[in-house]
């Protein structure tokens, strides 16, 4: 096992920006010492090296005693912390941090369904590129984003998670189909529409013509099939009430 001696640690938030990069300190050998010492602040010892007049010893799981021999003229004790390693999630809220702050000094005191609607806007860009991570960190940027300036808590979304699968599990929801959304199926409407999507997917293999003009992306073309769906289920609804 490798130990990183203690050594003066800085306040923590300045401690973060060297580790994380946000400042100047951009050696390995910096980032490398910033991160050991960002955990150690989180950790406790597990040895303390004791050097004495009558030679060295290493204590394990034994604070008591170490603290004993600091108060020692002579003695001098040395905590150890196991490292480094700096966890994914002090790294997740760093940058949390990070965006929260530029978010608010870039487009200031606004509420969340800006973020909200600009969010639908990258899901569907990663929909067309699913491999491409930097959609992903724009949509968790703009969902972390709404949540903040709705006032949401962490714990508020766990707990409204926890219910709403629990009624996930009670509904019926149709085959899946790769590419698709799957939407639950209300009540005595599931053959309906199950039979409509049928018929929508068969429209789309046989009578639909993708714009081949070169002038739409992949994502516009994914959008607008979306939109035709949602007119394609209003005109059966309208069908089936008259």
């Amino acid at each position: 096992m490798t130990y990183i001696t203690e050594l003066p640690i800085p306040e923590k938030r300045r401690l973060e920006e060297i580790a994380f990069g946000s400042v100047g300190q951009s050696l390995e050998e910096g980032m490398y010492m910033a991160r050991a010492l960002l955990q150690a602040i989180e950790q406790k010892p597990v040895e303390y090296k004791v050097v004495s007049p009558f030679g060295d010893v290493t204590l394990r799981d034994q604070e008591c005693e170490a603290r004993m021999y600091q108060g020692m003229p002579m003695w001098k004790v040395t905590p150890l912390y196991s490292g480094p390693v700096v966890s994914e999630q002090t790294a997740r809220e760093h940058v949390r941090r990070e965006h929260a702050e530029w978010s608010q000094a870039t487009f200031g005191n606004v509420g969340p369904v800006g973020p909200l609607k600009h969010l639908s806007k990258e899901a569907l860009e990663a929909a067309a590129e699913p491999g491409d991570l930097s959609e992903w960190a724009d949509m968790q940027f703009l969902l972390w984003d709404a949540q903040r300036r709705a006032g949401i808590t962490d714990e508020q979304i766990v707990q409204a998670m926890i219910k709403k699968l629990a009624v996930n599990k009670t509904r019926n929801w149709p085959e899946p189909k790769d590419g698709e959304p799957r939407l639950h199926i209300k009540g005595g409407e599931s053959r309906l529409l199950a039979d409509e999507r049928a018929l929508f997917d068969a429209w789309l293999a046989t009578d639909y013509e993708p714009d081949r003009s070169g002038m739409t992306t992949e994502s516009d073309e994914t959008a607008f099939i979306a939109i035709l769906w949602h007119v394609w289920q209003a005109r059966a609804a309208l069908a089936g009430s008259s």
